[in-house]
């Protein structure tokens, strides 16, 4: 038999304490735990959903009957407060592609996805990552990153390469190097920005900014997940470089989700042939290196 302190360390791992006075009304033991070691995230004028309160009270009241009601609405407070400020939950996906008629899709690994909260604030670390140059490709070729993430660019192939690109809020050029070297580049600025090569018109691929720690690529399949999001309302991104972005508003709840199914249109993609960093065709320049 669990006794009142166990009922409410299992709240624990969300940032909880153990209240040791059963004889304690509800709000008085809520109060004095949230009083105790969670002051500055908790709250005991607490707004919960339907399905959080339901969850918490069906698992509190059939492992805690032999403590009595009042003992149980106190633990279910407690634990609703911390599910609603500290639970992370998965949530997951799959995402199709609409494309011309007998067209199969080849590329859904490219897909990018991402959550950014209807309220507060994400905090989204920077990080260092590589997208070589090899076979005259880049690889990957599209990497999603940070705000203020920098990206590497080292050349494995036994020729030249010069990475750039002239799309606003990610104007650089790295210059040309050889073969053995590598130079980078730091995203400072959200957004989806294509990456060129000089020297290869045929090289291209997308850095894809962005403000939340909530992103990731789909699979070959086209399914997805992200994990450690916490229960919230957000604005989901499915992004694809040859297609629309679709954005639409979710509601994760304390359960998670896991069969958010979205369908891309590419079946008007045209592609475009770009210029190089000096704006000229390169076909009519020659060759460069």
């Amino acid at each position: 038999m669990l006794s009142w302190a166990a009922r409410v360390v299992s709240c624990a791992a969300a940032g909880e304490t153990t209240v040791t006075e059963p004889s304690a009304i509800a709000a008085k033991i809520a109060r004095k735990v949230v009083d105790h070691r969670a002051r500055r995230y908790l709250s005991l004028h607490i707004s919960v959903s339907a399905v959080a309160w339901e969850v918490t009270m069906d698992r509190i009241m059939r492992a805690g009957k032999s403590f009595g009601f009042a003992s149980a609405v106190a633990v279910a407070a407690v634990c609703v407060a911390a599910t609603e400020t500290s639970a992370q939950w998965t949530v997951a996906g799959l995402v199709s592609i609409q494309e011309k008629p007998d067209t199969k899709t080849s590329d859904l690994a490219n897909t990018v996805i991402y959550l950014e909260p209807k309220s507060g604030i994400s905090k989204a670390t920077p990080a260092t990552t590589r997208m070589a140059m090899n076979g005259s490709n880049f690889a990957p070729r599209v990497r999603v990153v940070t705000t203020g993430s920098t990206i590497e660019y080292p050349n494995q192939d036994p020729f030249t390469h010069n990475v750039f690109s002239t799309t606003p809020g990610a104007l650089f050029d790295l210059g040309s190097y050889g073969s053995g070297k590598a130079k980078s580049n730091k995203f400072a600025k959200p957004g989806a920005f294509p990456i060129y090569c000089n020297v290869h018109e045929k090289m291209t691929a997308y850095v894809v900014v962005v403000n939340t720690p909530w992103f990731a690529q789909a699979s070959n399949n086209g399914r997805w997940s992200l994990s450690k999001v916490p229960a919230g309302q957000y604005t989901m991104t499915v992004w694809h470089e040859r297609a629309t972005p679709v954005v639409t508003e979710i509601d994760v709840p304390v359960a998670g989700l896991a069969s958010l199914a979205t369908n891309l249109d590419a079946s008007g993609y045209k592609q475009v042939a770009h210029v190089d960093k000096n704006g000229k065709d390169y076909k009519k320049r020659g060759v460069i290196y």
